[in-house]
């Protein structure tokens, strides 16, 4: 049996981290694929894994894994009995917590102190030795209450601004979000593949796709007569669905994929979450 729980961030953390997770499969071996994502950190707490990208490369992952955003659907081999405690790092929880280009680790899984130092090993010790999720949640919500203060103003507003462009429509145009921002095209291009990992035309791309996913998956043909004119025709909204999501839409509507079905449950923090993570 496998099990994905998620849990919502303090409300006051909640423009750095999307959401917190609790993976476990007690089988020996587990292998399934997972949807494109954002940077995630990833504390595995018992058993180990290799997780494959759109891209060909696969990454062995134990201990602390820092997992930069993804440009398609991840294939993952786990190792078991198999725990793991994971935190969705927002575009702003990236800027503050890596210092680092986002682009530096799109498709790239690495071992969390060689960017965090061995800080990282401590937290990692103290989760395996919590007694409950919602203790994992409650230090890790302190761990970025304690970070927020790097949060620069500007981060958080161009941030917002990229979010409120991606949710605005189900196929926004880069040329609207530069509408929106007083920079020069080549600055925002430059501030969303250092915050998100990749271009603006991509994310756009990626975003519609997963929408459409959770759109088969929870049977919503109003959503879905929606998004169908944002993509070429239906063959091609199938092709993206399968590349971003992992699996095909006839699999979203018949509850095929154990991991596909669990990740819809996300939805469930609606209102909690930011509004782009529950509505994808």
């Amino acid at each position: 049996m496998a099990s994905l729980r998620y849990f919502a961030p303090a409300e006051d953390v909640r423009d750095l981290v999307s959401v917190y997770y609790l993976f476990e499969a007690d089988q020996p071996r587990f292998a399934d694929n997972e949807r494109a994502a954002i940077a995630q950190l990833r504390f595995l707490l018992e058993g180990s894994a290799v997780i494959g990208f759109a891209d060909g490369s696969r990454f062995p992952a134990k201990d602390a894994m820092l997992q930069g955003p993804s440009t398609g659907s991840m294939h993952f081999e786990v190792t078991g009995p198999f725990r793991m405690f994971g935190v969705g790092i927002l575009p702003a929880g990236w800027a503050i917590f890596t210092c680092k280009s986002a682009a530096d680790y799109t498709d790239r899984a690495v071992n969390a102190a060689e960017v965090f130092t061995q800080e990282v090993e401590k937290n990692l010790e103290y989760l395996r030795g919590c007694q409950s999720p919602e203790q994992m949640v409650a230090w890790t919500d302190k761990i970025y209450r304690a970070l927020k203060p790097r949060l620069k103003p500007e981060t958080a507003r161009f941030t917002k601004m990229v979010d409120e462009w991606l949710s605005s429509e189900p196929s926004p145009p880069v040329s609207s979000l530069m509408d929106r921002s007083t920079q020069s095209s080549r600055q925002v291009l430059r501030r969303v593949n250092k915050l998100y990992g990749m271009p603006p035309k991509y994310l756009a791309r990626k975003y519609r796709a997963l929408r459409a996913a959770r759109a088969y998956a929870e049977h919503n043909a109003e959503e879905l007569n929606e998004l169908v004119d944002a993509f070429y025709d239906q063959s091609h909204m199938i092709r993206e669905v399968k590349f971003f999501a992992g699996v095909t839409p006839t699999q979203l509507r018949v509850g095929e994929g154990k991991t596909a079905r669990l990740i819809d449950r996300r939805a469930d923090l609606k209102g909690k979450i930011a509004p782009l993570i529950s509505g994808t």
